[in-house]
């Protein structure tokens, strides 16, 4: 009996916790955060954020020391090592240590190259984060569209099979004509097919948004109704705005840095780098212990030498240049671009204003009217069947436009970059 009851309690938790997963909706702000969490992409850059930093750490590290040992102005024949009457024996053993001292400029400078890389992960990475949010931004308010698609259509499937089974009835006593049936019957399968539709593009949307926050594809989940539309048409926004705003300009400017500490790396290869060498010898024979010790210096500046870090100078000013001119271009762009997805935003929002104001009420007093006339007998189903087709269209129709309408408010979001 005992065990009886806790078979039935663990059931009922899993039934439980089961409900509670496919009805857990996301609201828009939790589907961005995911993404920002958990999208593989997005930690790519923070490895190579942190690669190129542990980089950096590493650059003003000296080259590694030299030791060597072997025999040193030893002759072949072993029998003149020795000392004899004539002389005190030749030849030493020797071994040798050496140490360069890379210039601590040009240290300094390889550092700040590879900090600066890191800085331009960062802004890459900010970039494509916001490509990340305008595709989850798109797929989740067409979802929110397609989910008053299918409330229209499962009134309109409603309403068919309202009007199909009032029909039924009245054919029978012969108050209606068969053609008319059989149009709305048709009219039914076609709403069901759009629901199908429908239903499937849903699907699609909840599999997208699943992989962009690199969750289990087929994990259920539901979204918040809630519909906001914002006013970005009244919104001032000029060149510094975007400036301001866009990782991409921020990626291009940190990408100028770059050069400039690449250019600055080149200009200290003219700098010497340094060295020091010890050779101790352990003479044969007789001889006294000898040793060496020797200064060394590198000469870059030699004209063989110096053309190699000089031209790279001379192209690194090339490459600011145009890094500079896709900064110019991208700016023009984008201003364009927000000032056309303004108008058109304002555009959209008129006719959307003109459906859900003029056209869609005028639609539905049309097909209320209709109704109400063929229940009391005074008009042909036909009439009913193409009010309420033409009530379906306008409202379809607005939902077209409100789905353009939030498309374009996704990409002057993404334009400025707002979350």
């Amino acid at each position: 009996m005992k065990g009886l009851i806790i078979r039935t309690a663990i059931i009922f938790g899993i039934i439980l916790r089961s409900e509670q997963v496919c009805g857990q909706v996301l609201t828009l702000d939790s589907v961005l955060n995911a993404i920002e969490k958990n999208h593989p992409e997005l930690k790519m850059y923070d490895a190579r954020i942190n690669a190129y930093n542990t980089y950096a750490q590493g650059a003003k590290s000296l080259e590694p020391p030299q030791a060597g040992a072997g025999f040193f102005m030893t002759p072949y024949n072993t029998r003149m090592w020795k000392p004899d009457g004539m002389n005190n024996g030749m030849g030493s053993f020797m071994i040798s240590a050496q140490q360069m001292f890379t210039n601590p400029k040009k240290l300094n400078a390889n550092a700040t190259y590879m900090q600066s890389m890191s800085n331009v992960e960062k802004e890459m990475q900010g970039a494509t984060k916001n490509e990340m949010f305008s595709m989850a931004k798109m797929n989740y308010y067409e979802w929110q569209v397609m989910k008053k698609r299918l409330k229209i259509l499962n009134e309109s499937e409603e309403l068919l099979d309202y009007i199909i089974k009032s029909t039924e009835i009245r054919y029978t006593y012969g108050m209606d004509k068969l053609n008319a049936y059989y149009k709305a019957k048709a009219m039914l399968g076609d709403i069901q097919q759009m629901k199908i539709m429908a239903e499937t593009e849903i699907r699609q949307k909840m599999i997208e948004l699943n992989t962009l926050m690199n969750r289990n594809k087929e994990l259920v989940f539901d979204i918040d109704t809630i519909f906001v539309l914002k006013n970005y048409e009244a919104f001032f926004t000029d060149t510094a705005t975007i400036i301001a705003n866009r990782s991409d300009y921020k990626a291009l400017s940190r990408n100028i840095n770059l050069l400039k500490s690449k250019q600055l790396y080149e200009n200290s290869r003219r700098f010497p780098d340094f060295g020091i060498k010890y050779d101790h010898m352990y003479t044969f024979g007789n001889q006294p212990q000898q040793f060496s010790l020797m200064a060394m210096m590198t000469i870059p500046i030699a004209p063989w030498s110096s053309k190699m870090y000089k031209s790279s100078v001379a192209a690194l000013n090339f490459e600011m240049e145009a890094v500079k001119n896709q900064q110019q271009s991208l700016v023009n762009n984008a201003s364009g671009n927000v000032v056309n997805y303004k108008y058109q935003i304002n555009n959209k929002k008129q006719q959307v204003n003109l459906y859900e104001k003029t056209i869609i009420p005028s639609m539905r007093k049309n097909y209320q009217v209709a109704l109400l006339a063929y229940e009391q007998n005074t008009e042909e189903l036909f009439m009913v069947l193409d009010a309420w087709q033409n009530l379906k269209l306008a409202q379809l129709g607005n939902l077209d436009l409100l789905n353009d309408l939030v498309m374009l408010q996704v990409q002057y979001e993404k334009e400025l970059e707002i979350k």
